[in-house]
């Protein structure tokens, strides 16, 4: 990790050798020859670390460190002390200096520090960012800052301000949609009334059409002597959210048309007409247009539900998201398991955002749940998140044939339907895998220079 660093000193042999030492490790450099100038320069260019010599023309180190880390979010300060001086450098540590340093300063030694500051300051980021979610947990279910999910909530924004229209919400399974149809319901006039929640692939035709309608009396074997009423009169002034309409028969599908068309229904078994005022919002992750041209699906039904839709993107189209809604699961699970969390380390993080998440928000908050338990509490590691994972076991190698005696003809066998993108997608991954998300020890792994890397990056959406 690059950090910014202010070298205070007022010898100027020392404070330029320290300035070379500390750019030569990889770090950008600003300096200063005097306390309050240390002060003045850290207001100005925001350092990272302050290396601060304990003695100073104007006076010491000590002087100026409250003024330096009275700000929580400010500079690690390390001391930087003769031998004679380390006492008092210890007490500096007490009174919020994060190390310190012997002087003369040694290479090994320098390089070392910096590194815990620097580990040291990632945890507190990761602990501080833990916090911010936790606090922000009740504020709203969608989680994420990438362009996929701000065009989302503008849409969101858009409809809810309608009171009846009809959204379509599509996308793969794991992704959120109900969450999405929540959030209408919830910015609309609308938010006092019920929310009410179907998966139309739970049930039964027969189930299906009472459940969402009602019934009399008598209208079938087993109905309660009262008969019962349906979702759409339990909605009634709020709105019913219909999951996967693509599983809904077409007889159904007919009856619900006309209670768009009409604003009424009928319950089962009865005659009479029940009026209704429920907004109905529909998601699928089937492609209901390809349903309609094969006469799977009703044409007019299916322009009735798609005024209005609403394209959730899955995980993999928005991995600047990953860390975010990592976080906000696992500020989630704080409160549920009674334990205290200090967030992710680097190494878990960029696992974390290399996975493909096939099953998208969904899978991603179970491997949250599964490290979170592993982890017990502090801060969330790699090993934690591959603690108790379920791998797919590897495929057994087919046998040759018997009577196969060219020696390519392995070689041969599916050549020309390979997918080399794919197979170059896995070794770019792995790679980043195994040097913890660092891109330069990727590269290295792999053979090729950082250009040539970023270009694979930005190809796989890595």
């Amino acid at each position: 990790m690059s950090l910014r660093i202010l070298v205070a000193d007022d010898d100027v042999r020392v404070r330029t050798g320290l300035v070379a030492v500390v750019q030569a490790l990889g770090h950008r450099t600003c300096e200063a020859a005097t306390g309050r100038e240390a002060v003045q320069v850290t207001e100005r260019e925001r350092p990272d670390v302050v290396l601060l010599d304990l003695q100073m023309p104007d006076g010491t180190g000590l002087d100026v460190l409250p003024e330096l880390v009275r700000d929580a979010a400010g500079p690690s300060v390390v001391m930087v002390t003769g031998v004679a001086e380390v006492e008092t450098a210890v007490a500096a540590m007490r009174a919020g200096a994060a190390d310190f340093l012997e002087k003369p300063v040694r290479l090994e030694v320098l390089q070392g520090v910096l590194e815990r500051v620097s580990r040291g300051r990632a945890v507190a980021r990761e602990r501080d960012l833990l916090r911010d979610e936790i606090a922000r947990l009740r504020s709203g279910p969608i989680v994420g800052e990438s362009r996929g999910i701000h065009r989302v909530h503008d849409q969101i924004d858009r409809v809810a301000s309608t009171p009846r229209t009809t959204v379509l919400i599509t996308g793969e399974s794991g992704v959120g949609k109900e969450l999405v149809a929540r959030a209408i319901h919830e910015r609309s006039k609308r938010a006092d009334g019920p929310f009410v929640a179907l998966n139309c692939a739970a049930l039964a035709d027969s189930m299906l059409e009472a459940e969402l309608f009602g019934y009399e009396p008598g209208a079938f074997t087993g109905a309660l002597p009262k008969g019962r009423e349906g979702l759409f009169a339990a909605a009634e002034g709020g709105t019913l959210f219909l999951d996967e309409i693509g599983e809904l028969a077409p007889e159904l599908q007919a009856k619900l048309l006309r209670v768009l068309q009409e604003r009424s229904f009928r319950r089962v078994g009865g005659h009479d007409d029940h009026p209704t005022d429920v907004r109905i919002l529909a998601s699928t992750n089937r492609d209901l247009a390809a349903m309609v041209e094969q006469g799977r699906f009703r044409e007019d039904l299916y322009y009735r539900l798609n005024v209005l839709s609403i394209v959730v993107p899955p995980l993999r189209e928005r991995r600047e998201d990953v860390a975010h809604l990592a976080r906000h699961f696992l500020a989630h699970f704080e409160a549920e398991f009674g334990r205290e969390y200090a967030g992710f380390d680097e190494s878990a993080l960029a696992e974390l955002a290399a996975r493909p998440w096939p099953g998208n928000i969904r899978e991603l908050r179970n491997a949250v749940e599964r490290a979170a338990l592993n982890a017990g509490g502090g801060l969330v590691r790699l090993e934690h998140l591959e603690a108790g994972e379920a791998r797919p076991a590897p495929p057994e190698p087919a046998a040759p044939a018997a009577d196969s005696t060219d020696p390519a003809a392995p070689y041969q066998l599916g050549l020309e339907s390979l997918d080399w993108r794919a197979a170059e997608e896995v070794l770019v991954r792995r790679a980043l895998q195994e040097a913890a998300g660092n891109r330069s020890e990727t590269a290295r792994l792999l053979g090729v220079n950082r250009a040539t890397l970023y270009n694979k990056l930005k190809a796989f959406g890595i």
